[in-house]
């Protein structure tokens, strides 16, 4: 049959489906037997495999034999082979039955491999992944043993700069411990000392009655380092003992007062911003109370309230030895000043009071004076700045100035007393001769209060400095100041009129002071918005000034630039020997040329005033 090469077909001893000589397919597929072409069906009945017809050259002569032209060639060929089949095997087997079905089936072409391609791929594996590796190795390994070896090479670096930095803290600590030893008075402060290194230090006091003051200020100290100084101040002569700026806290406020209670030598005790509470307050009020020699007691700028000034009040009352008690920058109020103004009336020997910072108000400032004034001890210092204090707490300070007038230093600096009030303290300052320090700045005095401050205060040569800064005075009131200090204040040593609104008006009037006055060794002008005119003005004044006693010129915040600059250059190389060791040009409009002019004033004044140093402050 000729219906297609795929067909599957069956040669069998009986030829099955044979019919008026014809091949003819199955009519169902057999699914055991594969799919042949009609070529290999037809070798395969002339007894031919497909190994004899790829490979010729293996087969005999003999087994050779003429391929079947025709199909009933074919099928003859077919049946004697079915024949041999069936003998062969009935032989093989002893069995009479009949023969199986032949199975024509041409083997699968076994694949084709090619032995350089597959070595080339190994190779290029093998190249990626060294490449991967390589990568790998860079990005983690590599890094990793770069920082370890960086790593360790800082830690030794490390260990050798602790090393050195360890062996001069040792010579440092020692040379504090050595002038603990040898000198009277040791200054130590703001050392870096910390805990361990003031447990170090202080070694060097113990059964030591040379040194009799010792300033440990800003150290960070804290409670381990109070407890080393509690175990040698029993056995030690000091009796200045500033502790200021560090972290003593409730804690070792608590140790000391167990030390201050049968201390017999210590005379000073400066506590201040320690962040000091009531619980350390009542501790030291106990240690207080049992000791009769300490002087001076300074708890200034800590958080002391209600309760803890009551427990120190008590004490305050007992004692018959504190002179100086500074109470400044806590949270006393009204009641706390209440309180304090009951413990004033029973003690007798305060002489220096400073509470500043505690929002007493009129009504503890009134209790406070009218306590100072019962009493029989004198006052030399009172500090009332920034307590809420108006004109009837201006009035409270007048009374006890005409009762006590011995009062040297008086500060109401930011309060609001007003003109009013000056008005009338004026009268109790008339009175008072001995006066040295009045600071008024910040009570909103306007030139009807410089008027009657300046009536009071002509001829007080007592007087040495004059604080009226961040007040309105004007150019006016400036003027009715500088009239006065001109010449009838000889003892005025330090003048300061910052943040008073002068203008170039008001720099007529200082530049008429900085001509005639011989007296001033400071003078503060600053935030006067003095400009180029204003500096301009001043420098006539310095370049004429007879006087060689002017330090400290402060200029700051005035808006002067370069003209002004150039101004006070000027003066400065006119007068050598009159200018200022110190002049502050901070917060100005100078520019580097400014800057050049002056520089070259000062290097003058260093040649032509035989070294004279002038530093000046941009």
């Amino acid at each position: 049959s000729e219906e297609g090469s795929n067909m599957m077909y069956t040669a069998c001893a009986q030829p099955i489906g044979l019919r008026h000589g014809l091949w003819r397919p199955l009519t169902h597929p057999c699914p055991s037997y594969p799919t042949r072409s009609r070529c290999s069906l037809l070798r395969a009945a002339a007894g031919q495999n497909d190994s004899s017809i790829s490979s010729p050259s293996t087969a005999t002569p003999s087994d050779q034999s003429p391929a079947p032209t025709t199909v009933s060639e074919a099928v003859r060929v077919a049946r004697n082979a079915s024949s041999t089949g069936t003998s062969s095997s009935n032989a093989g087997t002893g069995s009479s039955t009949a023969a199986r079905p032949v199975r024509l089936v041409k083997p699968a072409p076994a694949p084709q491999t090619s032995s350089n391609s597959n070595v080339g791929n190994l190779f290029i594996a093998a190249g990626i992944g060294a490449a991967v590796l390589f990568a790998l190795y860079r990005q983690f390994f590599a890094s990793k043993i770069k920082t370890a070896i960086s790593g360790t090479s800082q830690v030794v670096t490390q260990n050798i700069s602790n090393k050195q930095l360890m062996k001069d803290a040792v010579g440092r600590l020692n040379e504090f411990t050595d002038r603990l030893r040898n000198t009277p008075s040791a200054d130590l402060s703001a050392q870096n000392l910390g805990d361990e290194g003031t447990a170090y230090v202080v070694e060097g006091l113990a059964f030591n009655s040379g040194c009799v003051s010792l300033n440990l200020a800003n150290n960070g100290i804290g409670r381990v380092g109070i407890a080393a100084l509690c175990q040698v101040l029993p056995t030690c002569g000091v009796q200045t003992l500033s502790l200021s700026t560090n972290s003593v806290g409730d804690e070792g406020a608590e140790l000391l007062a167990q030390k201050l209670s049968s201390n017999a030598v210590l005379r000073t005790l400066d506590l201040s911003q320690n962040g000091i509470g009531d619980k350390g307050a009542r501790a030291l009020a106990e240690g207080l109370k049992l000791n009769t020699t300490l002087m001076h007691l300074d708890l200034s700028g800590n958080a002391i309230d209600v309760e803890g000034i009551t427990a120190l009040a008590e004490a305050v009352a007992a004692s018959t030895s504190l002179e100086i008690l500074c109470l400044s920058d806590n949270y006393l109020g009204e009641k706390g000043g209440m309180v304090l103004a009951e413990a004033l009336t029973a003690n007798k020997s305060i002489k220096h009071l400073a509470i500043k910072g505690n929002e007493l108000g009129d009504a503890a400032v009134k209790a406070i004076c009218d306590a100072l004034i019962g009493r029989e001890c004198e006052i030399h210092v009172l500090d009332l700045g920034n307590n809420s204090m108006s004109e009837q707490g201006g009035a409270a300070i007048a009374r006890l100035m005409h009762a006590k007038k011995t009062l040297k230093d008086l500060n109401l600096y930011m309060n609001d007393i007003g003109n009013a009030g000056v008005s009338t303290l004026a009268s109790a300052l008339y009175e008072n001769k001995k006066l040295a320090h009045l600071d008024l700045g910040g009570n909103n005095i306007g030139p009807e209060g410089a008027k009657s401050l300046a009536k009071v205060i002509k001829g007080h040569d007592a007087l040495q400095s004059l604080e009226l800064g961040y007040n309105p005075l004007g150019a006016e009131g400036t003027q009715t100041i500088v009239d006065v200090c001109k010449f009838d204040l000889k003892g005025l040593t330090t003048l300061k009129l910052g943040w008073c609104k002068l203008g170039p008006a008001g720099a007529r009037a200082i530049g008429e002071l900085l001509m005639y006055n011989t007296t001033l060794t400071a003078l503060d002008l600053r935030g006067n918005a003095l400009g180029n005119d204003g500096a301009i003005i001043l420098g006539r004044g310095l370049k004429t000034m007879e006087s060689l006693k002017l330090a400290e010129l402060d200029l700051g915040y005035n808006e002067i630039k370069d003209d002004g600059a150039c101004a006070i250059a000027n003066a400065l190389k006119a007068n050598t020997a009159g200018a200022p060791r110190d002049i502050r040009l901070n917060s100005n409009y100078i520019t580097r040329f400014g800057q050049v002019a002056l520089s070259e004033a000062v290097d003058m004044v260093y040649e032509m005033a035989k070294g004279k140093m002038t530093t000046i402050h941009f």
